[in-house]
């Protein structure tokens, strides 16, 4: 009887905690959804729409914030490019 309910009580914390972790907001999603910043040297600033208004080069460094009560928190990696961005040429294929 003791390793029955033992094995019961186990299972209940182990889908306990699967479950918990499966309905957890994702960072990414709940960042991504938030109005983005980015940090301009000096001030945050209203980054605009991805890939409208800019897009998010390489992953050094941070790209864009999310706002947390008054904190700026960083939200995507890379670096904040609004136009003329270098990234690696398109390969050509061979007919």
């Amino acid at each position: 009887m003791k390793k029955i309910k033992l094995t019961v009580m186990t299972l209940a914390i182990a889908l306990s905690i699967g479950g918990a972790f499966a309905t957890s907001p994702h960072v990414t999603q709940t960042c991504q959804s938030s109005t983005q910043y980015y940090y301009n040297g000096s001030t945050y600033v209203l980054a605009g729409t991805a890939g409208v208004n800019y897009i998010c080069v390489g992953v050094q460094g941070t790209c864009t914030y999310y706002k947390v009560g008054s904190t700026y928190v960083p939200c995507m990696p890379g670096a904040y490019c609004t136009s003329n961005c270098r990234t690696a040429p398109t390969p050509k294929t061979k007919n």
